[in-house]
């Protein structure tokens, strides 16, 4: 599956404006893959480097802010309502509360852009501030996702492995929910105290 993306594209012999299309509508499905994909299209020369990484620049913001649109329209249906009144409203409280934070740290900890942005929509988190943080995120990851693959070709996948992943995961992860711990471990000695 190393080049397959990239095979596939390639193999199509598509003009630069198809290739162009095909990279931004490959970024819908999977943001990355395709952002790996585009990388090695242009190590091999199938495609210039910045026509590649704009393509999947702006795939990908376009990809996010419509899923943030899909979730304040569907937000605002009876369907939400009545979830809202059935859930306990924690992840809801978190994502009010560190909404623009999740945001950022989605960029980085793949399968989570679309509940979070998604979510980031139904709780109508601000427009600008949550499109200025999909900007500055994508501007950041995607190229530099862009440039690895192009020059490391297919041995960036070696990289990519689910151990990888995982502790990408679990240290942003750390990162998102430490402050709360933290406040956890800080009262429980006035608790005990009073006890």
């Amino acid at each position: 599956m190393d080049n397959f993306l990239a095979e596939l594209l390639a193999s199509r012999m598509l003009g630069p404006a198809a290739l162009f299309l095909a990279l931004v509508a490959a970024t819908f499905i999977l943001e990355d893959v395709a952002t790996v994909a585009a990388g090695l299209l242009a190590g091999q020369m199938v495609i210039d480097s910045m026509t590649a990484v704009t393509a999947v620049v702006a795939g990908t913001v376009i990809g996010d802010l419509a899923l943030y649109a899909a979730g304040r329209w569907l937000g605002t249906t009876r369907l939400a309502a009545r979830l809202r009144a059935r859930s306990s409203g924690g992840v809801e409280a978190q994502l009010r509360r560190r909404g623009l934070i999740a945001v950022a740290a989605a960029r980085f900890i793949p399968g989570s852009r679309l509940p979070v942005f998604f979510g980031s929509g139904v709780i109508a988190l601000p427009f600008i501030a949550l499109a200025s943080t999909i900007v500055i995120t994508t501007l950041i990851w995607t190229p530099a996702l862009f440039f690895a693959s192009s020059q490391a070709g297919g041995s960036v996948f070696a990289v990519l492995t689910p151990a990888t992943i995982a502790l990408a995961a679990g240290l942003l992860s750390l990162v998102f929910f430490a402050p709360r711990l933290l406040n956890k471990l800080r009262s429980a000695p006035a608790i005990a105290s009073k006890a």
